[in-house]
């Protein structure tokens, strides 16, 4: 019954973007959404390669964060495809890179630098256009992923820190979450009520 609440909550998350774009039609936020789907869903495969390297090496609580990481970036995927059905666009799903895999330490820099980039660079000069072009909807989704890159990095920051001053990962979160709604993610619930970003209720988040 909870995994079903969840399925029904996820579902209706396409009602947000229910308010479509108003004047000419977006087209230069049209071609971001397709661009951030792109960098999206290569993270998150890239992510799930992560997450199994991190396995194979002893890291079992990294592990758990990649994998985290990997749901994450799908949702940011499922909500820019959301934007761009109710453009009247039909919904753009590319095949994923090859992840490249290295070290543990050496995929989490790669994660940093890409959540760093995605925060500072891609989505800032998305968010202009679709102001520029009035598309709230496009804005509402590009500002949940662009927030939640930003936590995404410091956490890959936080873990790298103790996997190079410990050699483990023992002290990393044993236990992750993940907004449905937004994909943002979250190492503890302390104190957590509901997300900060989209206020979902922590009830519904996936765990890892």
């Amino acid at each position: 019954m909870k995994n079903l609440l969840k399925l029904t909550f996820v579902l209706a998350v396409v009602s947000v973007f229910a308010i479509s774009c108003t004047g000419p039609k977006p087209e230069k936020t049209i071609e971001n959404l397709k661009a951030a789907i792109t960098g999206e869903t290569n993270a998150s495969a890239k992510y799930m390669a992560f997450s199994l390297k991190a396995a194979e090496e002893g890291y079992p609580n990294i592990a758990k964060m990649f994998a985290a990481a990997s749901a994450a970036e799908a949702i940011h995927v499922k909500n820019h495809n959301a934007v761009l059905v109710k453009l009247g666009k039909e919904a753009f799903n590319p095949t994923p890179d090859e992840p490249i895999v290295n070290t543990t330490a050496e995929n989490i820099q790669s994660a940093i630098d890409g959540e760093i980039y995605e925060s500072t660079v891609m989505y800032p000069g998305f968010i202009d256009i679709a102001t520029t072009e009035k598309c709230n909807d496009a804005l509402t989704s590009f500002n949940w992923a662009n927030d939640a890159e930003k936590t995404h990095a410091k956490l890959y920051s936080q873990a790298l820190e103790i996997l190079k001053a410990n050699e483990n990962d023992a002290t990393v979160a044993a236990a992750w979450h993940v907004c449905p709604k937004c994909g943002d993610m979250f190492n503890t619930l302390d104190g957590v009520n509901s997300c900060p970003l989209c206020a979902t209720n922590l009830s519904l988040f996936l765990n890892f």
